[in-house]
């Protein structure tokens, strides 16, 4: 009889569609990757030729900057640092105070610059805006008609005299908000539905990520002090909502209310959005650019539409100031849903106390009692010290005894729950942008009731509609609630504790966390990984490529499964179908790319097969320099691989270690390394200085071309990391950009309109000049030198993993070794 292999009890419900899975797999990265990885020795060569001598002026330059970033204080960061501490002591129950003069901390050059770093290197930096409303145009001044006709090539051809237009305007009160372009994009989960995402032009991305930087320090104090909003906040991710959902606080609670707020970006109240800013803000000139910047209109296709509600979803500010509209319905559901559950609490409440434990032990023993204690029964009976007759005469009790302690402990299984209307109502929250949940211990009807209730606020307090069809009441002790892509579940077993002298099962236990095995299983389906029933399948379109790479494709989702997965689930047993569902996807691919079988493909690339739990596949790659033969070997990753490295994260212990500090009354005091440090930092003032000193020294350096000085602007390409360096134009600014993996480069106004966009030149062929060594190599990536600490650094290959297999003698011959070379100097 054949054994049937095991199957998903979830069927997918997407549609595949090949041309989505191909876009989805990144392919034309991973073919870069492979053919840069052949040509490693070449591309090294390169970076030696093209190496430049240092400049003595950058050398200058970068040693100023570095002084500065020890004893000069961003005046920006100094100002966000003192609103966010006012708002602070505010939360901690200091006198309530509005926060007033934002404009002319938004508008300063250096805010803007700021948000320009931290904007620049975005997926999507690149898109550019609609076309402005040529009735807009005829009314502007020559300073918007000048940023308007730069803002059809932003990012490209940026420079601070653009940022220095614009504050001048903000504080004029007329910064002219550019039309946006609505495109349509692919639903998370379900990729054959399509959502509108509206991208505001660049500058106008550079405005709201500075505005979004003031709003950060007005209104973080009050969500950390809640601590039950995690969505788009600094600092703060999806893992945050679900390390809360799954600690102690939520333990008990066996019903759960899914939240989903229907079309929730475009429904916003523009009047209500601006009111609740208010609340805060005292600032007329701030609070007329934020109605200015909600006022917009944006172009589909050839149909321009300026909607009279909602904020577009798409813009760098859009989901904070989202969260600051929802913030009266977290302190609706905290305060006064909670003050309703406990009125009924009140009116539940018993005027019969419980018994002295005294008596209560004394009742329970007396309703379960024995002749003797089964241990001294026991010790009775192995003495042999009585007579015969009294002990058989204690035999007999002790089996009656035995008897009785396995009928009680009987009765203990079949023991109910605990009478409901004794039990202490009670909830817990948690939202995450439009999705929110609520973890309960009461019955059908009071979750009802709290559904209405929230249902009713929405509507009068934000002009906003609950989603019917996904928002749900679940039983979680028989049922799955869904959020964030996990499940959320517990056992319908209970805690055995005594509640007024009686034994009973208290709904105790904690909140399970699962998958949610539906999504996953839409997810693997579009991208090709298995049929709908959860069959894993070859990948046709990944069998062209390298063996090696291949498998790092593979090993990116596993990755990928357990980064997001592993740490959260409460079994992580329960990824092992998944994991299996991509391994032998891998496998599958590999026998369709040799035409094999499976145990073929195990038998020619087999690693480690002396334990099931360890069996893979790998694939060697082979690096020549000089008389040195490198060696790198990829493997497919298996669970017991992977889950060792994700535990030792340790990431939910630190995230609920965090959440239990908010629950206490801390706010702040995060500790980071990140690049793009957040208000909510110990370290913030200094962190923020040297990245506005970094940011400056790149509009500061003379151009890589020509070495002119004035009129310095940045080049802007779109990654590069999907093209291999062979393929790339014979260009040295552009390799070199390659090799550094920078996007952004410095040059002068004439150099980037003749030389690099190929505008009316009339010197010397362009391919002569372009084909000359730059300035000096430090200004395409001046950033890594302006900073504390050693200069810019690289890799040996040994720290890439690379070990030496042989060394070639001059007679060709050649012997191996087994040792790791932790110490080579080879550079990147």
């Amino acid at each position: 009889m054949k054994k049937k292999t095991a199957r998903l009890a979830y069927k997918a419900t997407t549609r595949f569609d090949k041309k989505i899975a191909k876009s989805l797999m990144n392919l034309d990265y991973y073919k870069a990757q492979s053919a840069n990885q052949k040509n490693y020795v070449h591309i090294e060569k390169e970076k030696l030729r093209l190496s430049t001598p240092r400049w003595t002026k950058v050398t200058d330059l970068i040693t100023n900057y570095k002084l500065l970033g020890y004893t000069e204080k961003s005046s920006s960061g100094r100002a966000f640092l003192g609103i966010y501490k006012k708002n602070k002591t505010i939360a901690l129950g200091a006198p309530f105070q509005k926060t007033t003069n934002i404009l002319s901390i938004i508008a300063r050059t250096e805010t803007l610059l700021l948000a320009y770093k931290k904007i620049k290197g975005n997926r999507g930096a690149l898109t550019k805006g609609a076309v402005v409303d040529p009735i807009k145009l005829q009314s502007y001044s020559p300073q918007q008609r000048e940023l308007y006709y730069k803002s059809q090539i932003f990012p490209d051809g940026f420079s601070i005299r653009d940022l220095d237009i614009v504050s001048f305007l903000l504080l004029k009160g007329k910064y002219p908000w550019g039309t946006s372009k609505r495109i349509w994009v692919d639903k998370p989960g379900n990729p054959l539905k399509k959502r509108p995402i509206t991208i505001p032009p660049f500058m106008d991305r550079v405005v709201q990520e500075a505005i979004k930087m003031a709003l950060y320090a007005i209104w973080e104090p009050d969500f950390e002090k809640l601590n039950r909003s995690f969505g788009f906040r600094p600092r703060k991710t999806c893992h945050d909502a679900i390390a809360a959902i799954s600690s102690s606080a939520t333990t008990g609670y066996f019903r759960a209310i899914e939240g989903d707020t229907q079309e929730a970006y475009d429904r916003v109240e523009k009047n209500i959005m601006i009111a609740k800013l208010q609340k805060k803000i005292k600032d007329n000139k701030f609070i007329q650019l934020i109605k200015e910047r909600l006022n917009y209109d944006y172009i589909d296709g050839s149909t321009r539409t300026k909607p009279v509600l909602g904020i577009p979803q798409g813009g760098i500010d859009s989901p904070y100031l989202y969260n600051i509209y929802n913030h009266d319905l977290d302190l609706f559901v905290c305060r006064d849903l909670k003050g309703y559950l406990h009125s009924l609490n009140i009116k539940k409440k018993t005027v019969k106390k419980a018994l002295p434990t005294k008596i209560r032990k004394k009742m329970i023993y007396q309703k379960n009692a024995h002749p003797l204690p089964y241990s001294q029964m026991t010790k009775l009976t192995l003495r042999g010290s009585q007579p015969r007759k009294e002990q058989s005469t204690h035999l007999y009790f002790l089996h009656k005894n035995i008897r009785d302690i396995r009928l009680l402990q009987h009765r203990i299984r079949k023991i109910p729950y605990y009478d409901p209307n004794r039990r202490t109502l009670d909830l817990f929250y948690v939202r995450y942008a439009d999705d929110w949940i609520i973890l309960t211990n009461t019955d059908q009807l009071i979750a009802q009731k709290l559904k209405d209730k929230i249902r009713e606020f929405m509507l009068t307090d934000m002009g906003a509609t609950l989603s019917e069809e996904k928002t749900l009441i679940t039983d979680l002790r028989k049922d799955k609630a869904h959020f964030l892509g996990f499940e959320v579940s517990r056992t319908p077993k209970g805690r055995l504790m005594y509640i007024d002298g009686k034994l009973t099962r208290a709904p105790g236990m904690p909140i399970i966390i699962g998958p949610d095995r539906q999504r996953m299983i839409n997810k693997f389906f579009t991208k090709g990984f298995c049929k709908e029933n959860g069959f894993p399948i070859a990948v046709p379109w990944l069998a062209n490529l390298e063996d090696h790479i291949i498998i790092e494709r593979f090993n990116a989702s596993i990755r990928g499964v357990m980064q997001y997965h592993g740490e959260w689930v409460t079994n992580i047993s329960t990824l092992n179908r998944w994991i299996y569902i991509l391994r032998y996807s891998c496998l599958k691919t590999f026998a369709n790319k040799y035409k094999s079988t499976i145990s073929k493909v195990f038998k020619r690339f087999g690693k480690d097969l002396f334990s099931s739990s360890t069996k893979t596949i790998g694939a060697e790659v082979n690096i020549t320099i000089g008389d040195v033969i490198y060696v790198k070997e990829w493997k497919l990753l298996t669970i017991l691989s992977i889950r060792n490295s994700i535990l030792a994260q340790k990431r939910k212990e630190k995230l609920t270690k965090i959440f239990w500090e908010r629950e206490k009354g801390k706010i702040g005091g995060y500790h980071t390394n990140s690049p793009n440090p957040s208000i909510t930092q110990d370290n913030y003032l200094d962190a923020i200085s040297w990245v506005s000193l970094r940011t400056q020294a790149s509009f500061h350096m003379p151009c890589i071309l020509c070495r002119a000085t004035k009129n310095i602007e940045m080049h802007h390409i779109k990654s590069i990391r999907k093209s291999s360096y062979t393929n790339l134009e014979a260009i040295t600014f552009l390799q070199m950009m390659s090799l550094r993996n920078r996007k952004q480069i410095p040059v002068c106004h004439e150099c980037h309109r003749d030389k690099i966009h190929g505008g009316k030149y009339s010197g010397p062929a362009l391919r002569t000049l372009l084909s000359k060594k730059l300035v000096d190599n430090r200004i395409l990536h001046i950033e890594s030198y302006v900073k504390p600490g050693q200069e810019y650094y690289v890799k040996s290959l040994s720290e890439k993993g690379w070990a030496i297999k042989q060394y070639k003698l001059l007679k060709g011959e050649a012997y191996d070794t087994d040792f790791y070379d932790s110490n080579s100097e080879e550079s990147d």
